[in-house]
């Protein structure tokens, strides 16, 4: 009877075969960043603001159809649409008026890029004179079904003007299920509902600046998850928000949640997108585009099935350039 003996194999010396020769490792690479993996926000504002914007994809209405044009041309696929309201008032009522700032930049965005994926936010903060994301009772609690009837016909205004997905931010356990019934009802069964898992940080600070999005007082942290537990309380928000009807889910930020993407990833199978916020693209700024190329392929690579960043016009400018 022969014996066959395992011999061990000499440790390799030099340069590994699968890294040497280009070719070999662009076999080998696995999944790139592209293009079409981002999104990017657009911030609606009045049209004759002056001064600079702060932020990337902050446009007046007017120059929204030029944005998206560029947008659409480097291959960026989504865009996600935030408006700068107006005629505020405590019940949110232009939030819901025929033409307001949000219905004109979803309009324009559409029209130019019909297959550019357009998400749109569905809260309160911008249209409420307090700038809180629910509205109040007179006692100064959570009017629950106003704000599930503000944020449901506010999904449905967003669809019926050509929104692809809406995103209930207020992470009120109910909303969900209220604005999946209600674009049910009318009609948009084929319009997805992508909730925010929101972390409480520091990092919105320049979105809420630019936006005036700031509570008047106070702060939204019973509506976020706290920093401290959220690897566990994301996974838990996420089951209830895909029990109520979520077909896919945003986590922000990510820069500070790397872990939580994890996490998140091996829990869920709906598509999550990772939203790096206004302060992580002020904090990633001085890497210029090559290395936030480098942090939005770590969050691909994390799990992430879309980016949705400010630095999507630098990055997909660098790809192409690299592409060309």
């Amino acid at each position: 009877m022969t014996v066959l003996t395992e011999r061990t194999a000499p440790p390799p010396d030099g340069i590994n075969p699968a890294r040497a020769r280009r070719v070999v490792r662009a076999l080998y690479a696995g999944p790139t960043l592209t293009a079409a993996d981002l999104s990017a926000p657009l911030l609606a504002l009045p049209d004759g603001a002056s001064g600079e914007f702060s932020l990337p994809g902050a446009t007046a209405l007017a120059g929204i159809p030029a944005t998206v044009a560029r947008w659409s041309g480097l291959g960026i696929a989504g865009v996600k649409v935030f408006a700068y309201g107006h005629d505020r008032d405590s019940r949110a009522t232009a939030a819901l008026a025929p033409g307001n700032r949000m219905v004109t930049a979803i309009s324009a965005a559409k029209a130019t890029a019909p297959d550019t994926a357009v998400t749109t936010e569905v809260c309160g903060c911008s249209w409420t004179d307090h700038g809180e994301c629910v509205l109040r009772t007179d006692d100064g609690g959570i009017d629950l079904d106003a704000t599930y009837r503000l944020m449901a016909a506010m999904a449905v205004q967003h669809a019926d003007t050509g929104a692809d997905v809406v995103s209930p931010t207020a992470m009120l356990d109910g909303s969900v299920r209220a604005v999946r019934q209600a674009l049910d009802e009318a009609g948009h069964r084929d319009v997805g509902v992508n909730p925010n898992l929101a972390i409480h940080t520091s990092l919105y600070g320049p979105f809420k600046t630019l936006m005036n999005t700031d509570p008047q007082s106070g702060h939204r942290r019973g509506l976020q998850l706290e920093p401290g537990r959220a690897d566990q309380d994301a996974i838990t928000q996420a089951r209830r928000w895909v029990t109520e009807g979520a077909d896919s889910l945003t986590l922000q930020p990510v820069m500070t949640a790397v872990d939580v993407l994890l996490r998140l990833r091996d829990d869920q199978r709906v598509p999550i997108v990772a939203y790096s916020t206004s302060g992580e693209w002020r904090a990633f700024s001085a890497l210029g585009p090559a290395g936030m190329l480098e942090y939005m392929t770590m969050l691909k690579r994390a799990g992430a099935d879309q980016i949705l960043t400010f630095a999507a016009e630098a990055t997909a400018t660098l790809l192409e350039t690299r592409r060309a």
